[in-house]
């Protein structure tokens, strides 16, 4: 996934459609408002009819997506100015409203009074998904290789995605294994197995420790494509989909 290409939905971005695509139509509505602004840049590896970017000063960006094929979305991404990729998230369906923050941000807002402005805007990017598409968000972060998340080896994460039955478990990628959580924060909750790098290259495919069973191999040296389909195979049953939140400890807190 290191090129997100133009070809979405007329139905869900019908202004993204037009020449200059998201660029062009966010300049439309500042200019429906009198703002002005430089011109977006390019993000690498996007489609510049879906991705968009804006620089203040040498480091401060503003960054814009429109790369969700199933709903409606435009994902904000505000950087401070010392470059910190933690700023500003937000997730909206309304262009105008993106147009606003972008604008408020050009005449020197910082990100603190940004999410204090709008309450769209969070200071992670999980925080800002709505609510249901959090382990959504997560995967295409994920894939899409954003810097404001845990990213995991990318031959093996597209390998996952690409098994339908994990891509409700929420990506977890953590000192290089990768594992498929059912919670999307503390305490986490792993019922999937989950894959770990070997020396060679490969990668080993390992069922979680429970109460009554102790962590087992399921297989070894396996290539990206192997461990996703063997980790596929070996979801227990009942297991899924992940919860957003923490998983409940049995003392009625979680």
């Amino acid at each position: 996934m290191n090129e997100h290409s133009s070809d979405m939905s007329s139905a869900l971005y019908p202004e993204l459609t037009v020449p200059g695509g998201l660029a062009a139509a966010l300049a439309r509505e500042a200019a429906r408002h009198g703002w002005g602004g430089e011109p977006a840049e390019p993000v690498e590896g996007f489609d510049p009819a879906v991705a968009a970017c804006y620089h203040r000063g040498e480091a401060a960006r503003f960054a814009v997506y429109a790369t969700n094929a199933d709903e409606r979305e435009f994902r904000i991404e505000i950087s401070r100015s010392s470059g910190w990729p933690w700023g500003a998230f937000g997730s909206t369906d309304d262009l105008a409203l993106v147009a606003a923050i972008l604008h408020a941000w050009r005449d020197g807002a910082s990100t603190a009074q940004l999410r204090r402005e709008w309450s769209l805007l969070a200071a992670t990017p999980l925080d800002a998904a709505p609510p249901g598409r959090v382990v959504s968000t997560a995967w295409r972060l994920t894939l899409e290789r954003s810097q404001t998340i845990r990213l995991g080896d990318a031959e093996l994460a597209e390998a996952l995605y690409a098994q339908p039955a994990l891509r409700v478990f929420f990506p977890w990628p953590s000192h290089g294994q990768f594992s498929l959580l059912s919670s999307t924060a503390d305490p986490f909750h792993a019922e999937v197995p989950h894959v770990v790098p070997r020396i060679d290259g490969l990668w080993n495919v390992v069922a979680p420790r429970s109460p009554q069973t102790p962590e087992r191999l399921l297989g070894s040296g396996l290539s990206p494509r192997e461990a996703a389909a063997l980790v596929a195979a070996n979801i227990p049953t009942g297991a899924g989909p992940a919860i957003e939140g923490g998983w409940p400890t049995g003392d009625g807190t979680t």
